[in-house]
């Protein structure tokens, strides 16, 4: 096989998200579960989905409040 065709037929790699399912996130700033509770900027959670290759997230928070949210990728950080 030539050069010129396995670059031809050679895939783009796949984006990765910045926090794949099931990573432990914190909040950036408080943030308004889809119940209406105020989560706390510095709150941790866990990823339970990925939405756009990564630019929101749903996570599932346990403390201080109990609730889901989803969240753009610049209100996260890694915890």
């Amino acid at each position: 096989m030539s050069f010129e065709t396995m670059h031809t037929l050679r895939k783009a790699p796949d984006a990765s998200p910045l926090f794949p399912e099931l990573s432990v996130v914190a909040t950036l700033r408080d943030a308004v579960t889809d119940d209406g509770v105020t989560v706390p900027a510095g709150s941790r959670g866990t990823v339970v989905a990925v939405y756009a290759a990564g630019a929101a997230y749903e996570v599932e928070f346990a403390r201080p409040i109990i609730g889901n949210m989803t969240l753009p990728v610049e209100a996260l950080a890694a915890a």
